[in-house]
């Protein structure tokens, strides 16, 4: 599916839905017991910057899930979410991911 919505890797022609792709696939790696893949496609949907307020709870989940598998690649995912959460402003979220 990711690669039908994001062929060359540039978001396609549905970036929004192809960083919400990458964050659901994440979940389902981590899920799967590849937290470091996990990491990357999250690193990859935030450094986009085409996560959209309404999924920016998928972030946190991932992050959440990452953290508890022990990886230490989350680190980078984290600074990532609390990075772009306070850029975008979007206070909620930047309070998922600082787990205040």
């Amino acid at each position: 599916m990711l690669a039908d919505l994001d062929p060359h890797g540039d978001g396609g022609a549905r970036p929004r839905r192809s960083a919400s792709a990458r964050l659901d696939l994440g979940l389902a790696l981590v899920a799967a017991g590849q937290p470091d893949e996990a990491v990357a496609l999250g690193v990859q949907a935030v450094a986009s910057g085409r996560v959209v307020p309404s999924n920016w709870w998928r972030a946190a989940e991932l992050l959440t899930k990452v953290e508890q598998s022990g990886a230490p690649e989350a680190a980078t995912l984290r600074d990532l979410c609390v990075e772009y959460a306070r850029d975008a402003d979007y206070q909620r979220t930047a309070t998922l991911v600082s787990g205040h």
